[in-house]
């Protein structure tokens, strides 16, 4: 009942066609090349070092785990959303048969409880993409339920710990510290059992420690493959990245802890589930998670709650609710660590995993005023267990109500990537300019105004999927992966996807041929791009920030992130980066870029 929303949701995608761009097109690439001569060995690439030499996350198993439901659903896009309900949905099962596991029928009501909540907190739209800071949310629950089990008692689930723990991970780096506390306690506790058990019980332990360690070191073989065949291997690059000097200010300390207090805030998480129609909203142009307007205060009442139900549950010694609380302890203290540790923005998906951990504090706290009113009134279980139902309930219909505001990701930018796709493969198959059909070699380059050059990975993906042998230039050897990079003298002709003003410019040139130019943008939209930019342009002016205003014209992403800008600048930014501007593409002699 929980989890029929992504099989809902995932099935109705099907009618929903997308290009991926940016991140979820380079997510594409890897997840192709599972199997072959080109497995990846670590993730994707992030904000580690700088470009055109940036580290990656570090490691590639979110793509291993999508690359049988890729391939299932004929090496399509859709198949990632595929693989990615398909994660999500057994790690939530796994939730509750750990619930069950732990204690009954009551346990898995309440993880269920838990998992319905999650779904409708974070929505369908988080949970079918398979963007490396989504990917892990389940994972991580999964996680933190298994380590609980694991301090509970049950230590055959220390190996699903290792599994766990390694996938999330090296999935997405903010993950890591959390990770490595949670094992290190789960590795603590069996290390203390089997030093005290004897006899069958010891071996047991010690067969299931051997197993996890043995589990987390094979997990680990690609990235320290990487490491050993690389100079900088990725791990040396993550080390030194993370143990150096960060690149942009730490936070400060009390937006840290306002950040971490905020994320346990959970009335209003609670509110704007109710109230969302999915579960995320965008604001400035920025999807914004149930609860990223909580308030610190709020949260810290929570936090103490919390404290207090522990304090009782370690009085009146209740195993598993000690158990739980120092899985929590550990998960938030290292939580906190990890938000102090965050430079730049703090952009909301850095801190995504810490909703999810709210959820068992909460439960926590739930628990624990559930055996103080038990001791004091009858058929109080029954209600309970009513209560309980009614949530997953609700939380179920409102989920699946969600169906119909749910979307592929950034549709904006996929509309107009999938329209000149199929001109673009016409024109290639018919030798049209320097093109030489399609058995010919490739370079694909793009100028984008808009987006950091996000349907111009797209568009690489595309091409290459329908068969089309495509690469770069050697700037962009690590997002679209160094066996794509084309030397000069290896390719045949070249492709170059425009935007905005750039679209001119490119007209102008000599030997380069238009094979598809879209806009699709209504005239309503349109009028209020222009709009906007006007208002936009005479504000600037009115600030004295008039320098920025050919980098809105030429890299409007890159111009919203100036952090002195007012807010009302910003939103118009923002809602200009939604709107989008025209694309063209063109084919181009060999040479014809550098």
């Amino acid at each position: 009942m929980a989890v029929v929303p992504l099989v809902v949701a995932v099935v109705a995608l099907l009618w929903k066609p997308w290009a991926p761009v940016l991140d979820l097109a380079m997510t594409e690439y890897r997840v192709r090349d599972v199997g072959g001569r080109f497995t990846p060995r670590i993730g994707l690439p992030g904000r580690i070092g700088d470009f055109p030499d940036q580290g990656s996350h570090p490691g590639p198993w979110s793509f291993y785990l999508v690359a049988p439901f890729y391939r299932l659903a004929g090496a399509t896009a859709w198949g990632m959303q595929l693989g990615s309900v398909m994660v999500n949905a057994t790690a939530f099962v796994g939730v509750i048969a750990v619930g069950r596991r732990l204690a009954g029928t009551a346990g898995a009501l309440s993880s269920a409880v838990v998992v319905a909540v999650a779904i409708r907190g974070f929505g369908l739209n988080v949970l079918t993409h398979p963007w490396n800071p989504y990917f892990p949310l389940a994972v991580w629950l999964l996680l933190l339920v298994c380590a609980w089990a694991v301090l509970a008692g049950d230590h055959r689930l220390a190996v699903v710990v290792a599994v766990c723990a390694s996938v999330a991970a090296q999935t997405h780096v903010p993950y890591l510290l959390s990770c490595l506390s949670v094992s290190l306690l789960v590795l603590g506790a069996l290390v203390w059992r089997w030093t005290t058990s004897v006899g069958d019980d010891r071996a047991a332990v010690r067969r299931s420690t051997l197993i996890a360690l043995g589990a987390t070191l094979v997990l680990w073989i690609p990235p320290l493959i990487d490491q050993w065949r690389r100079d900088p291997g990725n791990l040396t690059m993550l080390y030194r990245h993370f143990t150096g000097e960060p690149s942009e200010p730490l936070v400060s300390v009390p937006v840290g802890v306002k950040v971490f207090l905020r994320h346990l805030d959970v009335f209003d998480a609670a509110w704007a589930s109710l109230t969302r129609a999915d579960g995320f909203v965008y604001r400035s142009g920025m999807p914004v998670p149930p609860g990223a307007d909580g308030s610190a205060v709020l949260g810290g009442i929570v936090l103490l709650a919390w404290i207090g139900s522990a304090v009782m549950a370690f009085r009146v010694r209740h195993r598993l609710l000690n158990a739980l609380n120092a899985v929590l302890a550990t998960a938030l203290a290292a939580g906190l660590v990890s938000m102090l540790r965050i430079f730049g923005k703090v952009w909301f998906y850095l801190t995504l995993w810490a909703w999810m951990t709210m959820l068992l504090v909460v439960l926590s706290t739930s628990w624990t005023a559930y055996l103080l009113v038990k001791r004091r009134a009858e058929l109080v279980e029954r209600r309970v267990r009513t209560f309980a139902f009614g949530v997953i309930g609700l939380a179920t219909l409102l989920s699946l109500g969600a169906v119909t505001a749910h979307d592929v990701p950034e549709p904006n930018l996929s509309d107009g990537l999938r329209a000149v796709v199929p001109p673009t493969m016409d024109a290639l198959e018919a030798g049209v300019g320097a093109a030489v059909g399609s058995d010919g070699t490739y370079l694909v380059f793009w100028q984008d105004s808009v987006f950091i050059g996000s349907q111009g990975y797209g568009l690489v993906n595309e091409l290459e999927r329908r068969g089309i042998d495509v690469g770069v230039h050697d700037t962009w050897r690590v997002p679209v992966t160094h066996h794509r990079v084309l030397p000069p003298g290896t390719y045949d002709a070249e492709v170059h996807l425009v935007s905005g003003v750039f679209v001119d410019e490119w007209r102008e040139r000599e030997d380069h041929v238009e094979v598809a130019a879209v806009d699709v943008r209504t005239d309503e939209e349109r009028a209020r791009f222009a709009e906007l930019r006007e208002r936009v342009g005479a504000r600037l002016d009115e600030t004295g920030r008039s320098e920025l205003s050919e980098t809105v014209d030429r890299n409007l992403f890159g111009a919203s992130l100036d952090p002195d800008l007012p807010r009302d600048v910003i939103d118009d930014l923002a809602e200009m980066l939604l709107l989008g501007e025209p694309v063209s593409v063109f084919i181009a002699p060999a040479g014809s870029t550098f």
